[in-house]
């Protein structure tokens, strides 16, 4: 039968390509309604004047095993800390040594110490959860007021009275099929509180597009929060006649943001984390051609670029600083930039290490 089959010059064609159909057709039919995507109209990318620049950076970490950091924070004695890809989080000390500082129960993503130099951290597969100066772990949250799991969180920002804020990605996805929020154009996302006195949570805002970083303002009036696949950062009210109302702080921008954070001379910092993805904003107007790619298997996903940009933006609205690497692979992807001494500390994702950039570096261009 096979030799039959083998002889025949037009079988030998059809039978290739009829596997071909089927293999896709059942991906199709099984596939078909893991998203809903809607259409919408991508905007256009709009560059902030940034100064290629950060590959000057230096590495502080060589030869750690620091995998994918994702989220910075800093003690009160100078050390960083961030997450890793293996589920630790890692002590960078002043002299450069690193060292295990707590095992986690799933990923470290957004990091923040409260008041009492506890290290609190959305951590991806379990919820929110703190660790004390011991390294210990304390879970704070695993589930919402009704009982939904937590394990999608983002970033997270910590208030003068120990009010948590923090972002769910998604309700749907999961991290590993986040890039589905892209496809699908549904605001699966949301800001959430915690109040660690009575143990509350309540939902701030609902109805994001895949929330990412987070951050108070120096008042704490309003909090600052990124949409990644809506490629803006936003601006909600906490205080005032405004209370509850979001508006758009910045959009267009060349890239998705990922974690933010704050000075002591009321800046916000955003990285960047990843371009934006050209033919995917092309085909958001198309929801069937997206319910396709969403139906194929996942190594059928959009590749997510890297891109290295820091941008600095006053509580006003203005850019105060827009830094980037352009000109080489250096630092891959840039998830957190925290400002520490006389520049800035950067979570290389890609590069798997952490870099110092220095505001010096500027002197160049004058």
């Amino acid at each position: 039968m096979f030799k039959a089959i083998y002889s025949n010059p037009t079988l030998r064609i059809i039978l290739p390509f009829l596997s071909i159909v089927l293999v896709f057709g059942s991906f199709l039919f099984f596939g078909w309604n893991k998203t809903d995507p809607t259409d919408y109209i991508a905007d256009e990318p709009i560059h902030q004047n940034e100064k290629d620049i950060l590959f000057l950076s230096n590495s502080i970490n060589e030869k750690s095993p620091i995998l994918k950091p994702y989220g910075l924070a800093i003690d009160s004695k100078g050390s960083v800390y961030t997450g890793s890809a293996d589920g630790n989080i890692y002590k960078i000390k002043t002299d450069g040594k690193v060292e295990l500082f707590a095992e986690t129960s799933g990923v470290p993503i957004g990091l923040v110490f409260d008041g009492k130099e506890n290290l609190v951290s959305c951590v991806s597969g379990l919820g929110l959860a703190f660790y004390d100066t011991k390294g210990n772990e304390n879970v704070l949250l695993r589930e919402d007021s009704e009982g939904n799991p937590l394990t999608n969180l983002y970033g997270l920002d910590i208030s003068s009275d120990g009010t948590v804020y923090f972002t769910q990605v998604s309700k749907k996805f999961d991290y590993e099929e986040s890039y589905l929020e892209e496809l699908e154009s549904i605001p699966n996302g949301r800001i959430l509180s915690y109040d660690p006195r009575t143990q509350e949570v309540k939902t701030v805002l609902d109805d994001l597009y895949h929330p990412t970083g987070i951050s108070l303002s120096s008042t704490e009036d309003f909090l600052l929060f990124g949409e990644k696949y809506r490629h803006r950062v936003s601006r909600l009210w906490l205080k005032g006649k405004k209370t509850g109302r979001d508006q758009f702080f910045i959009t267009h921008l060349p890239g998705s943001p990922s974690l933010i954070s704050s000075d002591f001379q009321r800046n916000f910092w955003i990285t960047l984390s990843s371009p934006r993805h050209p033919a995917i904003d092309k085909i958001q107007n198309f929801p069937i051609i997206k319910r396709i790619i969403a139906s194929l298997p996942s190594f059928f996903r959009p590749k997510e670029g890297e891109l290295a940009f820091v941008f600095a933006m006053d509580e006003n609205g203005d850019i105060v600083y827009s830094l980037a690497d352009y000109s080489s692979s250096k630092l891959g992807s840039i998830t957190a930039a925290i400002p520490y001494g006389s520049g800035l500390i950067l979570a290389g994702f890609s590069s798997h290490k952490i870099w110092k950039w220095k505001f010096e570096s500027l002197e160049i261009f004058f």
